[in-house]
């Protein structure tokens, strides 16, 4: 397996079922800001309201590989393993598809993820138990809490000047690592202080 993160903004992705499952798929899609159909022939109430709040498109029919033909990113997240290995069969080759039936198939996993902002962690088992992956995603989500999507955007600004400064490469090195102290996770003053002296 090669780790990844994808850049969906906008992105035609489908998502093959209606079910609890394919309603679970949906919000990392929709947090990416991809644009998503569901097909489906019927659809949970979940996924409707999803839809009648206008943040997906809907097919509501049995799948065909026109549905899926254009897309970048597949969810077969039917009940059937039986359509969701026909659909990864059918564009294995050229496209990203997830089967949710069958861990063994598929190009690609969804790893356990929880984001703070900018950061955003993500655990895999590669198929092997999604459930211990979970586990492992819930204990850092306490240990890295709302905090850190503060602290983040102080990193991402403080590197931002810092990489425009005129300091050598090694002082640049330098300020990156200090900026990551602990007395910056937990000080806003601590914070703003190291930025002025950026300035």
């Amino acid at each position: 397996m090669y780790p990844v993160t994808l850049k969906l903004e906008g992105k035609p992705c489908v998502v093959v079922g209606g079910g609890r499952i394919a309603f679970i798929k949906l919000g990392p899609l929709l947090q990416a800001k991809a644009n998503v159909t569901v097909v489906s022939p019927e659809i949970s109430p979940e996924i409707e309201k999803i839809f009648l709040e206008g943040k997906i498109k809907i097919r509501l029919k049995e799948v065909e590989p026109i549905d899926y033909q254009e897309a970048f990113l597949i969810i077969a997240a039917t009940n059937s393993a039986e359509i969701n290995r026909e659909i990864y069969e059918k564009v294995k080759d050229s496209k990203l598809v997830n089967v949710v039936t069958d861990s063994e198939i598929g190009n690609f996993h969804i790893p356990a993820t929880f984001t703070r902002g900018k950061l955003q962690i993500s655990i895999a088992t590669g198929g092997a138990s999604p459930m211990l992956a979970k586990k492992i995603r819930d204990e850092l989500n306490e240990r890295y809490d709302e905090s850190y999507e503060e602290y983040l955007e102080f990193l991402y600004h403080a590197r931002l000047k810092i990489k425009h400064s005129a300091c050598s490469i090694e002082d640049k090195r330098g300020l990156l690592k200090q900026a990551t102290e602990e007395r910056y996770k937990d000080s806003i003053k601590e914070r703003e202080k190291f930025l002025l002296m950026l300035e």
